[in-house]
């Protein structure tokens, strides 16, 4: 049997909380196993329980969803973040890769994108839609708006410029190692170790070192 997503909620408008909760716990892939109003009680809850997934409200009291998606990955550099706010513009998308998050959504999304959303941090280690593309983020980079923080001259081995080619192009580990005729582990490997180089903190990062160095065209 299929193990269930494990999911974290942090959102301190009730309504909407328990209404997310309700569709999350509705699926029969997903269980919400940490429900909290702040970051603070989250990043207390995940001492014990610590979930696949975690949606995040970008603004809330006490520590707001920047600053817990920070603390998160001082921890746990497995645990999928995707931050959730009203405000839909470039500076939020841009702080929240910078920060560490997987992805972006906004709260008026309809119920079936942060379904696609969550499946596709598990399956890719990231997700962006039309609005929060990658496109955008290596626009961005390009253009000085964002100079994220990564290593100075690093050399890639072939396979490793093929696979960050292919992340480029949204391709999952599965569907990379069925390309280059190596298993999901390996392309896993191979993701970490390109990671590690550049000093990215998610498979975004990779994009927008890709896109900032012109290693492909975004």
């Amino acid at each position: 049997m299929k193990r269930k997503i494990t999911i974290g909620v942090a959102e301190d408008q009730k309504i909407y909380r328990d209404g997310l909760i309700t569709m999350l716990n509705g699926q029969k892939d997903c269980k919400v196993s940490i429900e909290a109003e702040n970051g603070m009680e989250l990043l207390l809850k995940m001492k014990g329980n610590v979930p696949d997934v975690v949606l995040l409200d970008y603004r809330m009291p006490e520590m707001n969803g920047i600053d817990v998606t920070r603390k998160i990955r001082e921890k746990h550099d497995n645990v999928k973040i995707l931050l959730l706010s009203y405000y839909d513009n470039q500076e939020f998308v841009v702080r929240a890769v910078e920060c560490g998050a997987n992805g972006y959504l906004s709260k008026d999304d309809e119920p079936e994108e942060i379904l696609n959303a969550i499946e596709s941090v598990m399956d890719t280690g990231y997700y962006m839609n039309d609005r929060t593309s990658k496109c955008l983020i290596g626009e961005l980079v390009r253009q000085g708006k964002v100079v994220p923080s990564f290593e100075g001259a690093v050399e890639f081995s072939r396979v490793e410029l093929q696979i960050i080619k292919y992340i480029c192009q949204e391709k999952s580990a599965s569907e990379i190692g069925l390309l280059l005729y190596r298993s999901k582990r390996t392309i896993d490997g191979y993701r970490a170790g390109i990671m590690k180089k550049i000093g990215a903190k998610n498979v975004v990062g990779i994009v927008m070192y890709a896109a900032k160095n012109k290693l492909v065209d975004v």
